[in-house]
């Protein structure tokens, strides 16, 4: 989305909700005659969030100004917004959300229990920018233990740029690294430009000469399901079945290494991911 077009949502998305909320619902007292205008005035958004009748209106004339994360921490409740709407109203602005970090907690319990049932198959859940929020013992047993990770280098881009765990289990390190960053590059689409997504693209390259090469080449790829051939130190060579799927009306997406039932290869995961009595 070019900078004018995210001006002119931020400016429509302000007014619509300016016009939803009504002026009891904002603390102000209603006179006895007919409003004009459904939902608040202009200069009572501004008085509600202390900005200027003047720099209000011309925000929503989408006009070319610089918005801050005071003014959309001030303009959020000013508008009545819930959660969901103060998310949108800041990613508009080109800001992260308040409390919105690399990794995103609160995954619901369901997510947990289907983690738990695909165990011992390696499987994760990941966001729209590829932050790793959740994991089952499958994929500790493969990758490592992620929970003494940096929370905010739990991202599946930082874990094959900068880990050698990931290049050293891998028989193509060079094509799965491509083809991790063109698939990055199509699933990311329109929020490319995100601050938080545009944070961890700085920060890989400059970490990674390799990420910058690859990043640059401007590849898009769809998913593909098929093989995956892992060189791993305790379970040898095993080839997994790698698939995905987005969960609904979020932007969380379910990656899963699969392994025939009954397998020997499922027999010693399941035998390496036991943990021991207590």
């Amino acid at each position: 989305m070019s900078t004018s077009e995210q001006r002119r949502e931020l400016a429509e998305f302000i007014r619509s909700r300016r016009e939803r909320r009504r002026p009891e619902d904002a603390g102000l007292t209603v006179t006895g005659h007919r409003r004009r205008t459904p939902g608040l005035r202009r200069e009572e958004v501004a008085t509600l969030a202390g900005l200027s009748i003047t720099w209000y209106t011309w925000l929503e004339q989408a006009r070319e100004i610089n918005v801050s994360r005071q003014v959309l921490g001030s303009l959020a409740p000013a508008l009545g917004l819930d959660p969901v709407e103060r998310d949108h109203l800041y990613r508009l602005a080109g800001e992260v959300p308040p409390g919105d970090g690399p990794v995103r907690s609160g995954l619901p319990r369901q997510y947990e229990l289907l983690l738990a049932h695909l165990d011992p198959n390696p499987t994760f859940i990941v966001n729209r920018r590829f932050d790793l929020v959740a994991w089952n013992d499958g994929f500790t047993l493969l990758y490592g233990d992620l929970a003494a990770v940096p929370a905010e280098r739990r991202n599946v881009l930082w874990l094959t740029f900068t880990s050698p765990e990931p290049k050293a289990m891998s028989e193509d390190w060079e094509q799965e690294a491509a083809y991790t960053v063109a698939l990055f590059r199509t699933q990311v689409g329109e929020h490319l430009l995100d601050a938080d997504v545009v944070a961890l693209l700085r920060e890989l390259e400059a970490a990674s000469p390799d990420f910058g090469r690859l990043w640059q080449r401007k590849d898009v790829t769809p998913f593909v399901p098929g093989p995956r051939t892992v060189r791993h130190p305790r379970l040898g060579v095993v080839e997994f079945e790698y698939v995905k799927m987005h969960v609904a009306d979020d932007d969380k997406t379910l990656v899963s290494f699969l392994v025939a039932p009954g397998s020997e290869t499922e027999r010693r995961l399941r035998e390496l991911t036991v943990k021991p009595p207590n």
